[in-house]
């Protein structure tokens, strides 16, 4: 199994970061983001059980889809994800803290490869990792930089 764990601080209240997080495939990529598609599936709003398509340029001359579902909602704390592609599957966790800078986003990524992927996971570590902790960076700006805009509001606590 892989398993990434990274914090940092964003400017803005955990209400916001949560919202952001639960509505992934409603935010614009950033120009070189490895997503090349992100769509809904479920017509709900996002909560327990939503589901979202997404599909990375992982490797030069590969495109893997997953399928993400929301399996913890907790606003404005605790957000987890559960997800499958092709010869994996795995979790997102984020955990949030409200801290007097604003809100310490902790994400904690666990990739577990199935059948013959097992024999690539230091391969797979190696370019996963640094791509999660750069990813995680990109999110801090685009945060603190505006408001959150979404096309549909989150609904408020479950």
């Amino acid at each position: 199994m892989i398993e990434f764990s990274e914090s940092i601080t964003i400017r803005k209240p955990p209400e916001e970061v949560f919202d952001f997080l639960c509505c992934l495939p409603n935010v614009q990529q950033a120009g070189g983001s490895p997503v090349v598609l992100m769509e809904t599936l479920t017509p709900n709003r996002p909560g327990p059980g939503f589901r979202y398509r997404e599909v990375v340029q992982m490797f030069p001359f590969y495109r893997g889809g997953f399928i993400s579902e929301i399996a913890s909602y907790e606003r404005p704390w605790t957000l987890e994800l559960v997800w499958t592609a092709p010869g994996m599957s795995g979790q997102d966790r984020y955990e949030l803290l409200g801290v007097d800078q604003g809100t310490q986003l902790s994400h904690t990524k666990r990739v577990n490869p199935l059948g013959l992927l097992r024999l690539a996971e230091s391969i797979m570590r190696a370019q996963l990792i640094p791509r999660l902790q750069l990813r995680l960076q990109e999110t801090k700006p685009g945060l603190e930089g505006k408001s959150v805009q979404q096309t549909s509001a989150p609904p408020s606590g479950m």
